[in-house]
């Protein structure tokens, strides 16, 4: 897979917590990828898996230009993806999936529903000194969840910041209406989404798959500012202590979408088991529909109780 040909990286991401219904699923497939790139240099990908866990890291740096993304993905429901970008000619991306299949054990239809947790996460494309016109910092994060063949939800948010000039584009579900990017920042907290699989005929089994990546690009140059004093009499340019002209690349893009528990793309935690987890964090119910004879039953039998009510109706 070419993740750095591609203009948002795109995973898969669905979890085994089916014991609840009358479902069977096996192990969720999981999936991890990374890529980085600085100013030429890019870096060799480190990848881990098993069963129920996969992790992927990325770094690449050349001079002040640096890049780097993490992610990983837990059969358990924790996962993130994380991506930095810093410097001329640099790029950052993540990738993080599964993909479950429910099948209808019971002998009858079912109505299936997915309810699951979106957590935090945040872009930034905000510099630290003014940008020249051809400079820019890029942050973007796409989410997307199939049924079957077919796109049931996504959400989408990216920030541009091009010489200075910042613009941001939403597309599907809004993570966050109070916040435009206006500011060359954009964050989000806590959402739950509901979204029905439809129905399963006993026997039959259907594909669910989320999607989530993110990327950082940037191409600035430096600025120079001054490191201060030298420290104790040892003049300018003494150490880690001297004083002197230092430089640094103008700014940072940074993408994050994920668990809470991942910080600087570190797993700080990761959720063992699903009673550990959050309970409405990933949901799939089921509810039996009722043949088309049974239906008519009911409607029957509602008239009839209905007729029943008027004769006793006085006159």
């Amino acid at each position: 897979m070419n993740l750095h040909a591609r203009p948002s990286l795109i995973a898969l991401s669905l979890l085994a917590w089916l014991g609840y219904v009358p479902a069977a699923s096996a192990l969720p497939v999981l999936d991890a990828a990374t890529f980085a790139s600085a100013d030429g240099s890019v870096g060799t990908p480190v990848n881990s898996a098993s069963p129920t866990y996969v992790n992927s890291s990325s770094g690449a740096s050349s001079g002040v230009s640096y890049a780097s993304g993490y992610a990983f993905s837990a059969a358990t429901g924790a996962y993130a993806v994380a991506s930095n970008a810093s410097g001329l000619n640099s790029e950052g991306a993540a990738f993080a999936s599964l993909l479950n299949t429910i099948t209808n054990t019971s002998s009858v239809a079912q109505s299936y529903t997915l309810t699951f947790k979106i957590y935090g996460g945040s872009l930034s494309a905000a510099s630290y000194a003014a940008l020249d016109p051809d400079e820019y910092l890029k942050a973007d994060y796409l989410a997307t969840i199939k049924v079957g063949n077919d796109l049931a939800w996504f959400s989408s948010m990216s920030i541009e910041n091009n010489g200075g000039v910042i613009t941001s584009t939403k597309q599907g579900t809004d993570l966050n209406a109070a916040d435009d990017g206006d500011d060359g920042v954009y964050s989000w907290n806590n959402l739950y989404v509901t979204l029905d699989l439809g129905v399963l005929n006993p026997g039959s089994s259907l594909d669910v798959v989320a999607e989530l990546s993110d990327r950082a690009l940037s191409n600035l140059g430096v600025y120079s500012y001054d490191c201060g004093g030298g420290y104790e009499g040892y003049g300018d340019g003494y150490g880690s202590y001297g004083g002197g002209t230092c430089t640094e690349s103008k700014g940072q893009a940074a993408a994050f979408y994920g668990d809470p528990s991942v910080f600087a793309g570190v797993p700080i935690e990761i959720e063992a088991t699903p009673a550990g987890a959050d309970p409405n964090g990933l949901l799939v119910s089921a509810r039996s529909v009722p043949e088309p004879g049974s239906l008519a039953l009911v409607a029957l039998a509602a008239g009839a109780a209905g007729l029943a009510r008027r004769r006793r109706k006085p006159d």
